[in-house]
């Protein structure tokens, strides 16, 4: 059901913000997401094994470092290469060629810290210096700078990726409901925000009609939870705001647990996380948009396995990305495993800059070449991975 003027401001009870109602709000109300493109970023936090999602089949330095503790039966990807045997919900994206992996893929400066090297790769740096804002909020910025759920955040924390984009984070759709809150204190809320223009004021009143506009048009769960399915709850937050017609185009979703120092084999542990990655994927795709979905990570790991039957922090990862318009199988020069391109003597070497695969996403997403503030002092090579 559209939400109309009235409506919202009788459900929030602000009338003293009729004034400065904003044009985004009339917009979602009427509007449907049906067409518009959505660009969908997963972060797998934690640093996830390149070489077991995307493994190097082809490659004989793969057997001889890994040895048993290498993943059998991967599923077809590419010549060379397979995908984990968990992925299945990810064969027919493949068979329809949607599928295109960039490997040996990292920030020019490796580290070994997940601190570090997340703020690398979601502020969009080499990994030498630290940048205030997110590589994604610095793209949407001149294109979407007056809505606020244009963009959104869906996993249990802001995501650093979009810092400085005025994007809510919404890990469940009640998740920014004043719940409790009376008419009487939404009204008095709506009337001391409704005059004057400091920062305080602005963002009070765009809390509130972010928060009426949810509220009066979408339910779900009020709290979400970490653990098994976390990635569907948010793909069920987003669909939810789809559903609403608000006009979700850039939604940053995130997977955590990747961390596995021990017992990758052990059930629960990586081939839980990739085949609910590949489920997600699939999810994602399944909708009546152009989408374009990304997965990457901090950094890989370790090529041969530690004691505890896991792997350590490494370096070069692998980026996921699908949709429609990807070019599908493995892209970028593959350094390979022979000891001697081994990064210092342990680690899948970085053979493309992370930024590139994310210019041609965003140049694919905003129809245009994201402006040079994207990624300071960074120019691009081509990797062919989008039509």
């Amino acid at each position: 059901m559209a939400l109309t003027r009235r409506e919202l401001l009788v459900s929030s009870g602000a009338a003293a913000l009729a004034a400065s109602m904003p044009l985004w709000l009339s917009r979602a109300a009427h509007g449907s997401p049906a067409g518009e493109p959505l660009l969908a970023l997963i972060f797998l936090r934690g640093g996830a094994d390149g070489l077991d999602l995307v493994p190097p089949v082809g490659d004989p330095g793969l057997e001889r470092l890994r040895g048993r503790f290498a993943v059998g039966d991967a599923r077809p990807l590419a010549a060379g290469f397979g995908l984990h045997p968990a992925m299945a919900a990810l064969d027919p994206v493949v068979a329809r060629g949607q599928l295109g992996v960039v490997h040996a893929v990292g920030a020019p400066r490796a580290s070994r810290s997940h601190f570090e090297a997340q703020d690398a790769v979601e502020s969009g740096s080499d990994g030498a210096r630290r940048l205030r804002d997110g590589w994604l909020a610095r793209a949407l910025g001149p294109v979407m700078p007056d809505d606020p759920l244009s963009s959104v955040s869906l996993g249990l924390r802001p995501t650093p990726s979009l810092a400085g984009a005025g994007a809510f984070a919404v890990p469940a759709p009640r998740a920014l409901a004043l719940r409790g809150a009376s008419p009487a204190a939404r009204s008095a809320l709506g009337s001391l925000y409704a005059r004057g223009d400091d920062h305080v004021r602005r963002a009070g009143r765009r809390a509130l009609d972010v928060e009426g506009a949810i509220r009066a048009r979408v339910s779900g769960s009020a709290r979400p939870r970490r653990g098994p399915a976390a990635l569907a709850r948010q793909i069920d937050t987003l669909e939810a705001l789809e559903r609403a017609g608000l006009r979700v185009r850039a939604a940053a979703l995130e997977l955590d647990g990747w961390d596995h120092h021990a017992r990758q084999r052990a059930p629960g542990a990586m081939a839980r996380l990739a085949a609910e990655l590949a489920v997600g994927v699939a999810r994602l795709l399944d909708r009546d948009r152009d989408v374009l979905v990304v997965a990457m990570t901090e950094f890989g790991r370790t090529v041969a396995p530690n004691g505890s039957g896991g792997t350590d922090h490494g370096h070069g990862a692998a980026i996921l990305v699908a949709g429609p318009r990807v070019r599908g199988g493995v892209h970028g020069p593959w350094p390979g495993l022979s000891r001697e391109r081994l990064h210092e003597g342990r680690d899948l070497a970085v053979a493309t800059d992370y930024r590139d695969v994310l210019y041609e996403v965003l140049r694919a997403h905003l129809g245009r070449a994201p402006g040079a503030a994207v990624f300071p002092g960074h120019e691009p090579r081509a990797v062919g991975l989008i039509v």
